[in-house]
C-alpha cells in the first residue's frame, strides 16, 4: 500500500491544540462525538536507524459509517469510510482526490470471529474507473481482549492478526499486521505491520475532542 513521505509540514501537527475539553469517557464510547488521536510512528529497516514521526487519526462517526482520515499533515491525509476500521469500503488519497477507491469483501464487515478460528477472505481494491489496484487473499484472527488505557480513558479492545498476500497494482504484495481495535470506537487504536524487512509502529499518545478538522 502506499506509505506518505515524511514532510517538514508534519510539525504542523505537533502544535494542533490539544484537549481543551474534559474527556467524557462513557460519551466517547456510547455516542458518535468526534474525536482524534494522536500516534507515534516509528519505522524500522534492518541495517538502518528507526525514524520517529507524529501522526493523527481524525474520527467521525455517523450512524453506522466511521469516516477517519489519517493525517501526516494539513495537505497529506488518506480518508477511508466504513463500518468501521477493519474493513473500509472507500479510500481516498489527499494526493489523488479525483480517485476514491473502492473496497469489496467476501465476507461481511460484521462477521463473528472467535478467538483461535481465523477467517480467510479476498478483498479487492478498484480506482473509480474501476481499474483494479489490488487483489488480496486475506486472513484475520483473534488473538487476546484486554484494556488500553488513553488519556484517562479506558478501553476495551481486541487485538488481531492480519495476513495479506496478494497483487497491488500488479506488483506482489504479501505483509502481516498485529492490530489493536476497540470495538466501542470501532478504530484501529494501535497496530505493528511488517513488509519485508520494514516494521511500522503506530503507538498512540493521547486521545481529544479538540482538534482541527482536515476537511
Amino acid at each position: 500500500m502506499r506509505r506518505f513521505v515524511l514532510l517538514p509540514i508534519l510539525m504542523a501537527i505537533a502544535s494542533w491544540p490539544g484537549s481543551l475539553f474534559a474527556l467524557d469517557c462513557a460519551a466517547l464510547t456510547d455516542t458518535g462525538i468526534p474525536f482524534a488521536i494522536t500516534s507515534e510512528v516509528t519505522t524500522r529497516r534492518a541495517g538502518e536507524a528507526p525514524t520517529t514521526r507524529l501522526q493523527q487519526m481524525q474520527v467521525l462517526r455517523r450512524g453506522g459509517e466511521v469516516t477517519i482520515y489519517t493525517v501526516d499533515s494539513p495537505v497529506l491525509y488518506l480518508r477511508t469510510r466504513g463500518a468501521s476500521s477493519l474493513f473500509p469500503v472507500e479510500a481516498l488519497y489527499s494526493t489523488e482526490p479525483n480517485d476514491p477507491r473502492k473496497w469489496t469483501y467476501s465476507i461481511e464487515p460484521t462477521v463473528h470471529l472467535t478467538r483461535g478460528q481465523p477467517v480467510s477472505y479476498s478483498a479487492d481494491m478498484k480506482s473509480a474507473d474501476g481499474r483494479p489496484r489490488m487483489a488480496a487473499r486475506m486472513t484475520l484472527e483473534v488473538l487476546e481482549a484486554g484494556t488500553l488505557d488513553l488519556s484517562g480513558c479506558r478501553f476495551r479492545v481486541l487485538k488481531y492478526r492480519r495476513t495479506l498476500e496478494g497483487l497491488a497494482d500488479r506488483h506482489p504484495v504479501s505483509n502481516s499486521e498485529e492490530i489493536t481495535f476497540a470495538p466501542a470506537l470501532r478504530i484501529t487504536l494501535a497496530s505493528m505491520l511488517r513488509t519485508g524487512d520494514i516494521e511500522v509502529v503506530s503507538t498512540p499518545t493521547a486521545i481529544s475532542l479538540d482538534f482541527k478538522y482536515i476537511e
